[in-house]
């Protein structure tokens, strides 16, 4: 006779919470299930581990557990063991679905402190027996799904009564911050944790230093800088890896941009409580509520925000280019120019290497678009310098603002709230009436505390820096396609052949604003005198003749193009004119 083939058992533990390595609840569940598979002659040939896992995640769905369901391993084991019920789940839909899984895959399924089991290896499950473990389990999960139901209910009443105390409810504490037992006596409250402190005063050093959030995150990622709940993450994952369990999430943590600038700005870094989506608890009275004491003194902790304030307003830092027109200079079909080289032979033979700019559409660029580079300097200095050559130079400075508007909308409408209780008659008694007179008193006093503080926005002021345009522009130092770009110079360029470029420039005044000012009024006089197009060059040799227009140079290293019948025509004007003039000016009667 063959021997009974032995029970192949996977036996596992679920934790909901975790919090350090006093907690030791899923070694006791495991122990159980062993012990278990000891006492029936079973074999334990696998385990799970789930940390950190609710109940209300579905048991096909745990990082460890799951894996156990699918093909791969389903053939690898008779039996599931978990301690109780409630590990398992706490839904009356995940044991039906659960039980409907085991049975229609021939498994048992065992819970060991409860002596429950419902086993489906047999074809006939269906005994009284059988219908009696599955009733019990059934009613099993309803009442955990029951007292889940209730442990929330307790939290969230816990956590009500809480939100307007200087109490700290739950969760890991902000960087900067440990948690302590509250002086009171009753539940916790946070108190400053030297080692978060003393990265949270790095990091703002760096920013006051010119430092952007990127930089400052690099820098602590490549430092190794990690705050006390990193390191608690990382040695929990390099536990379960080293069990070879499963680890849900990133078990660095590394610093990003977001997590640096939340540490900087956030007013829980300055003791406050926070609600869960980061914005301040407020009090009643619209009063923020102290849990703890401030990292940094006021005088910092506005540069920061100031500091952070300008980093969120300012451009991203441009991109170095040889191209110094790039995002000034365009062609009229709306392409940026490009710069492109060629070589040629100098007055002696030897190679020069002469710039030009050219349209810079793909894959057809449009025709007549090259200009040499130093014909678009002469021309873009001689208007630049020429409009605004002896305007100050003005830089742009951040003011921080004072908003308060936020704070008095609570308060107006707390005090909303507390008079139309009054007026329906919810104040009764002595004791009531003293409580509502003393939360008035409070609420009204800090509304004219709130109306009487400055309101004003964020702002960029323009200061004068004390030089001129022409000054800066002299400087070799100076960065002349960032100047040009402040002061909202653009050149279009219809054709080179002649050329014909429109200058576009904007007022370098902040204060009041960027108004555009176009020069299409000088181009249109030029047009309506003839003047067909404008040639700068360093040679005195005249341009090629166009047919229909004569070439005219009114100052040396100018060429102008002129429709000879445009010229004809207002020669003929002016004569014209002059005769009519003349005739005005004569004395007829010989008086």
């Amino acid at each position: 006779m063959l021997a009974q083939q032995r029970l192949r058992a996977v036996v596992g533990a679920r934790v909901s919470v975790v919090q350090g390595p006093q907690k030791v609840s899923h070694i006791a569940q495991h122990a159980t299930g062993v012990r278990w598979t000891e006492d029936n002659g079973a074999d334990v040939v696998g385990t799970f581990q789930d940390l950190d896992v609710s109940a209300t995640v579905s048991p096909f769905d745990r990082p460890d557990l799951g894996k156990w369901f699918k093909v791969d391993l389903r053939g690898t084991w008779d039996a599931m063991v978990f301690s109780k019920i409630d590990r398992a789940f706490r839904s009356i839909s995940d044991a039906v679905e659960v039980a409907k899984w085991c049975k229609e895959n021939g498994k048992m399924l065992v819970f060991a402190e409860d002596g429950l089991k419902l086993d489906y290896r047999t074809a006939d499950s269906s005994t009284f027996e059988g219908m009696m473990a599955e009733l019990f389990i059934f009613l099993g999960a309803f009442f955990g799904q029951l007292e889940l139901a209730r442990f929330r209910s307790r939290a969230k009443d816990a956590h009500s009564v809480l939100r307007y105390t200087d109490r700290w409810a739950s969760g890991v504490a902000p960087l900067g911050f440990m948690t302590i037992d509250h002086p009171s006596g009753k539940g916790k409250t946070l108190t400053t944790d030297p080692e978060g402190k003393d990265i949270l005063y790095a990091m703002a050093g760096k920013l006051l230093a010119g430092w952007s959030y990127s930089a400052i995150a690099v820098w602590l990622n490549e430092s190794g800088i990690r705050t006390r709940a990193q390191r608690e993450r990382a040695e929990k994952h390099a536990k379960l890896k080293a069990q070879g369990k499963t680890v849900r999430g990133n078990a660095d943590m590394p610093w990003t941009v977001f997590t640096v600038k939340s540490a900087l700005t956030g007013v829980n870094t300055q003791g406050y409580k926070v609600r869960a989506d980061g914005t301040p608890q407020l009090m009643p009275d619209g009063s923020l509520i102290r849990v703890g004491p401030p990292t940094f003194d006021d005088d910092t902790w506005a540069q920061i925000q100031a500091a952070s304030a300008l980093r969120t307003k300012e451009p991203r830092a441009k991109t170095k280019t040889a191209n110094k027109y790039l995002g000034i200079a365009y062609h009229s079909c709306g392409a940026s120019l490009v710069q492109t080289f060629d070589t040629r032979p100098g007055a002696r033979g030897t190679p020069r290497r002469v710039g030009y700019y050219r349209c810079g559409r793909t894959p057809r660029r449009c025709p007549n678009t090259t200009i040499r580079l130093d014909q678009l300097d002469t021309v873009v200095e001689s208007v630049f310098l020429g409009t605004y050559g002896n305007v100050e130079v003005a830089t742009r400075v951040f003011v921080p603002g004072e908003d308060y508007s936020h704070e008095l909308e609570t308060v107006n409408a707390t005090i909303a709230r507390l008079r139309r209780e009054s007026d329906a008659g919810l104040i009764v008694g002595a004791a009531d009436e003293a409580e509502y007179m003393d939360r008035m008193t409070a609420l009204i006093a800090r509304r004219t505390d709130l109306e009487a503080k400055p309101n004003r926005p964020a702002r960029w002021e323009s200061r004068g820096t004390g030089k001129t345009y022409a000054e800066v522009w002299a400087n070799p130092e100076t960065d002349r396609q960032q100047v040009l770009k402040d002061a909202g110079v653009k050149i279009i360029i219809a054709t080179t052949k002649p050329l014909v470029m429109e200058v576009v420039l904007a007022t370098p005044d902040m204060k009041v604003g960027r108004a555009r000012t176009k020069m299409h009024a000088i181009f249109d006089t030029m047009e309506q005198s003839g003047v067909e197009g404008m040639i700068l060059s360093a040679s005195g040799e005249m341009p090629a003749p166009v047919e229909g227009y004569i070439w005219l140079q009114p100052k040396e290293g100018v060429w102008v193009l002129t429709s000879e019948a445009l010229m004809a025509a207002a020669s003929e004007r002016r004569q014209l004119k002059l005769e009519e003039q003349h005739v005005e000016e004569w004395d007829w009667d010989g008086e």
